[in-house]
């Protein structure tokens, strides 16, 4: 992988020496063993015609229990709705409301083995928690500054860990901490996983795990409370401005958190997975010789009018439109030389790894996913066409998957795995 001092001025010289060399090694490449992803169906709910618990406003966040319970957060309809192993309605948890227990807009969750699980409410600036039965227990305030993002339990419980915010709303977060007189937590980003003592009287972060993170020299001008009240229209300039400070296909932060405690993540381009006990060293790497993809010109393009797209329908419903200095900065944003081999790190419920890789083109989300059993070993690989990555792992090889038909009605399906890939 370049190294990040190569990397802090990236010149189009330095850009295409890169693609040079990389093009002309010849490292050697993975032999895949092909897996078959013939799940058996257990049970399905939701879609058009569903009962009215299984009205399902959208695809919410799921987690199962060691019952092999499932947990859906259904945030449209202000509610968790749990449903047995043979997929009967068991209860729902919550309601619309400002008080204890109710829920304004959510949209993650996490569940214990236990059946204990905590809702993270945006709107009213909680998290809530709840016992085993799905009786309310208590709510812990989260500063306004203070986004939580990628929510896992801490398998000894009373605790979640989480990702940082964005640097792109790093500034405006800053002003917020200003506003209402809250002291920021400045290592807390993006590339750092903190720890949160939900036992504890207030809410504080320990931050955990630092990742590598490009360096940078120049960051985006920092936005204080007064400017903030008096041009709330700086909000939306300012994210759009931080935003274009990272590079495209710059690593990120991929990571999740194994049975044992372990934090298994990746924060670089190459196939190199670290295992880390909770703020203490690496203690073991999981690798695969599979190499990075050189970007080329067509990517960058095609990077390019991704975004320039995506940013003109945010700002048509917004500002009208999208301003010059804008897509300038767009089409003059660097890029990074190489496209990350790992887009996704998911734990199994007995500790094993799935490892989701880029498919065809580098945003593709349906790309092969590598299995590495409970002892770290290779197990095979699901190609691309055969599945995509469950969106939560139970007991017994129970896997929750989203579907929706042509309507994009909603519809939870839970299978069940073999146990050489659990």
């Amino acid at each position: 992988m370049p190294s990040p001092a190569s990397l802090l001025t990236v010149s189009a010289t330095a850009f295409a020496t890169a693609l040079i060399l990389i093009t002309a090694a010849t490292p050697a490449t993975a032999q895949d063993r092909p897996l078959t992803a013939d799940f058996p169906e257990v049970y399905r709910a939701g879609g058009l015609n569903a009962p009215d618990w299984a009205q399902f406003a959208s695809r919410g966040p799921v987690s199962f229990d060691a019952s092999g319970n499932l947990h859906i957060l259904d945030p449209g309809n202000y509610r968790v709705v749990v449903i047995d192993p043979q997929g009967r309605f068991v209860k729902t948890i919550g309601r619309q409301g400002e008080g204890p227990g109710e829920f304004g807009f959510t949209f993650r969750m996490v569940v214990w083995r236990d059946g204990r699980l905590a809702v993270n409410d945006l709107q009213n600036n909680v998290i809530h928690l709840f016992g085993p039965g799905g009786a309310f227990d208590h709510s812990m305030r989260v500063p306004s500054h203070i986004s939580l993002n990628s929510l896992k339990p801490d398998p000894n419980g009373g605790a979640i860990y989480a990702r940082g915010s964005s640097s792109s709303t790093s500034a405006i977060r800053e002003a917020l901490a200003e506003m209402t007189g809250e002291t920021p937590t400045e290592e807390f980003d993006e590339f750092s996983i903190g720890r949160i003592d939900l036992t504890a009287d207030a809410f504080a972060v320990d931050v955990v795990l630092q990742a590598w993170q490009l360096p940078r020299e120049d960051r985006a001008e920092k936005l204080s409370a007064d400017e903030l009240l008096s041009d709330p229209s700086r909000i939306m300039s300012t994210a759009l401005t931080s935003s274009q400070e990272r590079m495209f296909f710059e690593p990120t932060l991929r990571w999740d958190i194994l049975p044992d405690g372990v934090i298994a993540y990746a924060d670089s381009s190459a196939y190199v997975i670290k295992l880390v006990t909770p703020g203490g060293p690496v203690v073991e790497v999981i690798r695969r010789p599979v190499e990075p993809e050189a970007v080329t010109r067509r990517l960058r393009a095609a990077a390019i009018e991704r975004e320039i797209n995506t940013l003109t329908r945010t700002l048509e419903r917004i500002e009208g439109g999208m301003p010059d200095d804008i897509r300038e900065r767009v089409e003059e944003r660097e890029v990074y030389p190489e496209v990350s081999v790992i887009r996704e790190i998911r734990s199994t419920w007995e500790g094993g790894l799935w490892i989701r890789r880029p498919g065809e083109e580098p945003w593709d989300t349906e790309g092969p996913i590598d299995v590495f059993g409970p002892d770290r070993q290779y197990v095979g690989t699901f190609m691309a066409d055969a599945t995509t990555m469950p969106r939560a792992f139970g007991p017994d090889g129970l896997v929750a998957y989203w579907e929706v038909d042509e309507l994009d009605v909603p519809t939870i399906i839970v299978k069940r795995l073999p146990s050489e890939v659990r």
